[in-house]
């Protein structure tokens, strides 16, 4: 497993064993190329999507934008999960979670095919194939970052999806609380009328 070429085939046909070696590894350059070409590449296709829809306006803006946020969630995700990991007991190290998370997206690069397939498809038929395309790489793509996990924390599937799925349940949890205490406050004002 050296070239980059190399660790793709593994990231795509050797999940478990790719994600051990990379987390050992650290290369961090080779997770820095993979990431932006995951991000660059769906870009690109939308980019001459949204020109040949005559929809060039915010275009640049929207790139721009789908960059840098993509930059910050890989840098405050892998910072948010590796230290959720910690607290539930990981030995991983962040470092090793940032290259294998990099890697993990990986599979997004796949939806400009499937994209174009489908557009050879009848009309019917059309956003039938783009969404089940779409689907299908998000699941993949999920799947990569639970291997991720378990692999770089020597976590158990279960306690991987839970690390994951934490800052979305402490998000809904606030959320219901913050309503909670709007709707109240909300009963206990007088009405203007």
């Amino acid at each position: 497993m050296g070239n980059i070429f190399e660790v793709l085939y593994d990231v795509l046909f050797q999940p478990k064993i790719a994600m051990q070696i990379i987390a050992d590894k650290k290369n961090v350059s080779q997770a820095v190329v993979v990431f932006f070409l995951s991000l660059l590449i769906p870009l690109w296709a939308l980019y001459f999507g949204l020109q040949e829809a005559g929809m060039s306006a915010m275009i640049h803006f929207f790139i721009g934008f789908k960059i840098v946020s993509g930059m910050f969630m890989w840098f405050i995700g892998t910072a948010v999960w590796h230290l959720i990991a910690e607290f539930l007991g990981g030995r991983g190290t962040g470092l090793g979670l940032f290259v294998t998370l990099g890697f993990a997206h990986f599979p997004q690069v796949f939806i400009v095919p499937l994209w174009v397939f489908a557009t050879l498809l009848p009309v019917s038929l059309k956003s039938i194939v783009m969404a089940v395309a779409a689907l299908v790489i998000l699941g993949w793509s999920f799947f990569l970052i639970i291997t991720a996990m378990k692999e770089v924390y020597q976590f158990s599937t279960v306690k991987a999806v839970l690390v994951i799925a934490t800052p979305l349940l402490v998000a809904i949890i606030v959320c219901g609380i913050a309503f909670a205490f709007i709707g109240s406050a909300l009963t206990q004002m007088p009405m203007l009328l």
